[in-house]
């Protein structure tokens, strides 16, 4: 992922440049792909079973999210933040419409085994309160939402995500630990 040129496009695209938007996301998709496939996996297993709806799928669903928001992305961190976020309530919706199809099932509460097994104390969350808790870990320290985000649902290593917000892994690793812990205890306060 090229920071500075996806960065760049960003800024072109939010000055009105047509197509700007299309060429950062093309450069991203390849990250989008990667994050969809993981929670994709991470929700239903390996080889998804019981899934109907595929990674690219997820990723052309967020893409058209983003498309319709169209506000400003500041910088690629911004828009792996508000990707993450769309990417995480398309994956809702879907979760919500297949239970609507089979009326009566409880298909909001699903397990989040690899994306943030250690991080709920109950086996099952839903997705839209995951998502929901980052938000409200964003309005109280927006580091460590955007280190959540790209490390529990973009499934990035900590010294990888040092580098992406220029900032030690020491502090990347603090920043995963208060991550954690907040969003352990708000998840585990809602599911009371």
């Amino acid at each position: 992922m090229s920071g500075e040129r996806i960065t760049r496009l960003l800024e072109q695209a939010e000055n009105g440049r047509p197509g700007a938007l299309d060429e950062a996301v093309t450069l991203m998709y390849r990250d989008l792909h990667g994050a969809a496939d993981r929670l994709l996996r991470d929700r239903y297993g390996a080889g998804l079973p019981g899934a109907t709806l595929e990674p690219a799928a997820l990723v052309n669903e967020t893409y058209l999210s983003l498309l319709r928001q169209r506000s400003g992305y500041q910088n690629r961190s911004h828009f792996i933040a508000i990707a993450s976020r769309q990417m995480l309530r398309v994956l809702a919706d879907y979760e919500r419409g297949k239970g609507r199809q089979k009326r009566g099932g409880d298909q909001l509460r699903v397990t989040l085994t690899g994306v943030a097994a250690d991080l709920v104390a109950a086996d099952d969350t839903g997705i839209e309160e995951f998502a929901a808790a980052l938000d409200l870990l964003e309005q109280l320290d927006p580091r460590s939402a955007e280190v959540a985000r790209l490390h529990f649902v973009w499934g990035r290593g900590l010294e990888e995500v040092a580098t992406l917000l220029g900032v030690s892994t020491r502090t990347i690793e603090r920043d995963v630990r208060f991550a954690r812990a907040w969003l352990a205890e708000t998840l585990a306060e809602g599911s009371r």
